[in-house]
């Protein structure tokens, strides 16, 4: 039988290359995707008959809640819906920095915490997470997005050491720079003529590692090996002056 994933932000970036991914390894897949346009490209495009596809705003406490109570319980989870914010301290309102928050940090962990009881029951699983480079380094002018994403990294890191011996296996996920559409939607698009070509990764090598990863029974992978290189120096004043440096818009 095949097994049944999970994956939100199904419809770009990692979100769907993940999905191609399961879809070539015979998943049965739940995608989940706010963006109705979008999601149904992805449909046209995977033309997948074991997929079911549903728009849904995970930024809403009442969207996982009916997720939680209505879907099959996934033998996987990716935990992936996300958006790229950016913006100098106190310049991002009150809503859009509980949106944010709900759909990166705390819809994830309702999410799982949601859907955990019932792994726990069968007795397997894997959950995937993923959370950002920016959790782990300074973030000058995205302080919001890298606190997001340095919750969630704890989170993760937590469950996994509680789940463990239950059959179930926790992985975060780290990726830098990727190659998707969230830093132009974001208003960032001048980062790809001002980040080197060598830092950025694709979503299928950011999947293809951290499947990798997870398969076996990693806590955390930092798809990429230049930012597995780099990861020690990432604590030094001089590394976040280069990379503000090199993310600076010109005036």
């Amino acid at each position: 039988m095949a097994k049944r994933a999970l994956v939100t932000g199904s419809s770009s970036g990692i979100g769907f290359a993940y999905s191609k991914y399961l879809m070539n390894e015979g998943w049965k897949l739940d995608l989940v995707s706010k963006n109705k346009d979008k999601s149904q490209k992805s449909e046209l495009i995977l033309n997948y008959q074991n997929a079911e596809f549903h728009n849904v705003d995970l930024s809403k406490k009442e969207s996982i809640a009916d997720i939680v109570a209505n879907f099959k319980t996934p033998d996987l989870i990716i935990a992936n819906a996300g958006i790229a914010i950016n913006g100098a301290i106190g310049q991002l309102n009150e809503r859009e920095k509980n949106d944010a928050y709900y759909l990166m940090c705390g819809g994830v962990i309702d999410l799982i915490e949601g859907f955990v009881p019932k792994m726990i029951d069968k007795g397997s699983g894997r959950i995937v997470i993923i959370s950002s480079i920016g959790a782990i380094t300074a973030m000058p002018k995205s302080s919001i997005y890298s606190s997001i994403k340095s919750g969630v990294y704890a989170y993760g890191k937590s469950i996994s050491a509680e789940l463990k011996h239950k059959g179930i296996t926790v992985t975060v996920s780290l990726p830098g720079y990727v190659r998707t559409e969230a830093h132009k939607r974001a208003g960032l698009d001048h980062l790809e003529s001002k980040i080197p070509k060598w830092m950025w990764v694709t979503p299928e090598t950011v999947v293809k590692e951290t499947e990798k990863a997870s398969r076996g029974g990693k806590t955390e992978i930092i798809p990429g090996i230049v930012y597995r290189i780099t990861k020690p120096f990432l604590k030094f004043q001089s590394a976040i002056n280069i990379w503000q440096s090199m993310t600076k818009r010109n005036q």
